[in-house]
């Protein structure tokens, strides 16, 4: 007998456990697909976010190299905003806030650079900061005419016109050395400006042969035990580190002139013909001649600084030679004694020169401080 109730048969009841779990799969592998692409799109905006941010540390890296490029071009650069583009890259604006710091004798200018750089989506902004120091390559200006380690044995002659104010207010000051200086022999005479611009050095000195006077600073257990050092921060072992800062390398003096400028640096023997001018009074040079002799003929003056150099691993002698008034107009130095081969040598000091040493955009260096750089 057939009962008169719907009856469902065991097949459709498997028919729709089939395919409510069919339909289940395929809810659970849509929100799969749903939740992965989340998760690839949420990756791709980490990857350009990440790639943004690189773009823009680059650039922002650029602009602080672009300022300290900056600062070696025009020393005098005020900080004021340096802004640019760079394709496809990013654009950055990078400023400098300069402080004064007095170290000692010398005067250093703390530059500290800020570079702000934009992604080129403009999705990052990133700041990073330095610090660069400028600094003149004359650590210790030098406010002795002379300047000699070693001693000086006057076997020639020489003038040599004091610094008015080298040994203090009016206390005249014209050569200074760890050693003895021999006035007994040869024609030695220090004297000031105006007795020497009047032709009467000889007539009206300070020391003279046979008699020393006190502007004459020999003997002195004061006296730096590295001159290199003591000019230029640079101890002698290090010469080589100096050496690459000058403005020019040079085997021979025979291209200088009235416009070079700057620090020159002479391997070697150097030779100024007569009546030759090197550097002027408002942009002198310093003259670092190396393990070579000094020889300025007839009239040849050179405005600024010759330091003759000898490295510590050479032990041969070498002299200067300055020939028929022939003179330095500034500052004379030597690392090795002098005086010996009946040399002449003749230095007046001039303080607008010396200034200019410190002063002049010529002698201006730039370093990074180490540590100074940071991201935030």
């Amino acid at each position: 007998m057939v009962n008169g109730s719907l009856m469902i048969r065991p097949s459709s009841q498997r028919g729709m456990v089939v395919l409510t779990t069919v339909v289940l799969l395929l809810v659970l592998a849509l929100l799969v697909t749903l939740y992965a692409g989340r998760v690839k799109s949420f990756e791709h905006k980490i990857l350009l976010n990440t790639q943004s941010h690189q773009l823009a540390f680059s650039v922002a890296e650029a602009g602080l190299a672009r300022a300290l490029g900056w600062l070696g071009e025009d020393p005098d650069w005020d900080g004021s905003a340096i802004t640019d583009v760079l394709p496809e890259q990013g654009s950055f604006t990078v400023t400098g806030n300069r402080q004064s710091v007095t170290r000692e004798s010398t005067t250093m200018t703390l530059i500290t650079l800020t570079s702000v750089a934009d992604s080129p989506d403009g999705i990052s902004t990133v700041t990073l900061s330095e610090q660069a120091l400028q600094y003149s390559l004359l650590a210790n200006p030098p406010d002795v005419p002379l300047i000699v380690a070693g001693g000086l044995d006057v076997g020639g002659n020489f003038e040599v016109v004091a610094n008015p104010n080298g040994g203090g207010e009016g206390v005249p000051l014209s050569i200074w050395t760890d050693l003895d200086v021999d006035m007994q022999n040869g024609s030695g005479t220090t004297c000031g400006l105006q007795e020497f611009s009047d032709g009467n050095c000889s007539g009206s000195p300070y020391s003279e042969k046979g008699f020393q006077d006190l502007d004459i600073l020999d003997n002195d257990t004061n006296f730096p035990p590295d001159l290199m050092e003591y000019l230029f921060n640079y101890p002698t072992e290090d010469w080589a580190s100096l050496r690459a800062d000058a403005n020019l390398h040079l085997s021979d003096c025979s291209s200088l002139g009235a416009t070079s400028r700057g620090m020159i640096w002479v391997d070697g023997d150097c030779t100024l013909n007569s009546n030759v001018v090197v550097g002027a009074v408002d942009s002198p040079v310093i003259l670092v001649v190396t393990d070579g002799d000094l020889t300025m003929n007839g009239g040849a003056e050179i405005n600024g600084m010759v330091f003759s150099f000898r490295k510590p691993t050479t032990t041969a002698d070498f002299e200067m030679n300055m020939i028929g008034g022939a003179k330095v107009n500034g500052v004379v130095v030597s690392n090795h004694p002098v005086g010996h081969a009946n040399g002449t040598y003749n230095a007046v000091y001039d303080a607008e020169i010396v200034a200019e040493l410190i002063e002049n955009e010529d002698f201006l260096r730039v370093a990074r401080v180490p540590g100074s750089w940071k991201d935030f």
